[in-house]
């Protein structure tokens, strides 16, 4: 695996961890848990945000433009 790959299951997992942490909170009543699934998701958003998400990013942005040339041609 390449470091690219790496760094990506590396995001992936800090987000699969945040949800545990998130759902583990919520049914224990454990505010610290939350604390702890926040600051993953931001140290995500911040950190790797363009690493996990450009492609979905284009593509959104592609479907955004191609609604609104069919809006514009109405």
């Amino acid at each position: 695996m390449s470091h690219h790959q790496l760094e990506k299951w590396f995001w992936r997992s800090m987000l699969i961890l945040a949800g545990i942490l998130l759902i583990l909170g919520f049914l224990s009543g454990n505010l610290m848990m939350w604390i702890m699934a926040l600051t993953i998701g931001i140290l995500v958003r911040y950190c790797a945000y363009d690493l996990l998400f450009a492609d979905f990013d284009a593509k959104a942005d592609e479907i955004r433009q191609r609604y609104f040339k069919k809006k514009e041609a109405k």
